[in-house]
């Protein structure tokens, strides 16, 4: 598979304005016919925030320091379940590239703090994952309808977790889903998908940016409320996203809320490009 999306995420939060993200994402994968396990390369380009691409430097230092960490590499285990990222190296590899030319231009110790930041995440395993969960697109991407999906008959239930809270362990909803049984004139299959959060922490615990539910004793907070909707349509042989549209929100303390639509779809006239992609060799990187 070598193919490019269209990703279009707004972030909508009580209060505030809405954020927009556009971004161009490219899958290109592989299967090793010996462990039977599929490589898959990721790459991120041509990003707009709020529908204007950054300009400022401090925006622009910012973008870099967090697309440091593709091409992402992830293996898959043969039947969807476990998931490995191969590509630690390559974004460290690549952050310290990076740095060393934007320092031999500009000298700030609000730039030093951007680095900082970054190189806590990278040189910290857990965290760096934490980063790369907060891929909105990859949460759907992986999502575990992929294990059920040849055995379903039209109906089943799931678990999806969700990173709209950012920088918090994703939210986890309940989420039934079921599958048209008849093909679209693109010869895509539909999925639907309707849920709610089923997720144990309380409001309190997210406003701590806790992992576990700590505040759950009886008027300590209220539980987590939120809706998930979502419509898939997959390529009926291979299973493949072909288009995504979904959205979700959560109820936080004070009566704030949160919520987001997101919008993916494969975009043909980017073939050409996605065919010219290779898998970057990691081994062939030099040791930190």
């Amino acid at each position: 598979m070598k193919r490019v999306y269209g990703i279009t995420i707004v972030f909508e939060k009580t209060g505030e304005e809405k954020q927009t993200l556009r971004f161009e994402i490219e899958v290109i994968s592989k299967k090793d016919e010996i462990t039977k396990k599929w490589l898959f390369q990721f790459d991120k380009r041509n990003e707009f925030i709020n529908n204007r691409k950054p300009d400022l430097i401090a925006e622009k230092i910012a973008v870099e320091c967090g697309k440091v960490i593709y091409p992402l590499q992830i293996e898959v285990g043969n039947n969807w379940s476990t998931k490995v990222v191969k590509s630690r190296k390559l974004a460290i590899s690549q952050l310290k590239e990076f740095e060393e030319k934007t320092k031999m231009i500009y000298k700030s110790s609000f730039i030093d703090t951007y680095f900082l930041k970054t190189w806590e995440t990278l040189n910290d395993p857990e965290k760096y994952l934490r980063a790369i969960e907060q891929n909105m697109f990859l949460s759907f991407f992986f999502a575990p309808l992929y294990l059920q999906y040849n055995a379903l008959d039209d109906t089943a239930e799931t678990i999806m977790n969700l990173p709209i809270v950012p920088f918090t362990k994703p939210i986890e909803y309940s989420i039934k889903q079921k599958v048209s049984p008849k093909q679209t004139r693109f010869n895509t299959v539909t999925v639907n998908q309707k849920g709610t959060i089923t997720d144990k922490r309380t409001q309190k615990d997210i406003s701590n940016g806790f992992d576990e539910p700590i505040f759950i004793g009886k008027g300590q907070s209220k539980s987590l409320m939120g809706k998930f909707i979502s419509k898939y349509e997959l390529h009926s042989a291979t299973n493949i996203i072909h288009s995504l549209t979904a959205e979700a929100d959560i109820s936080l303390e004070d009566s704030k809320k949160l919520a987001f639509q997101l919008q993916a779809y494969y975009l043909p006239e980017r073939d050409k490009i996605a065919a010219q992609s290779k898998f970057i060799n990691l081994t062939e990187l030099k040791q930190s």
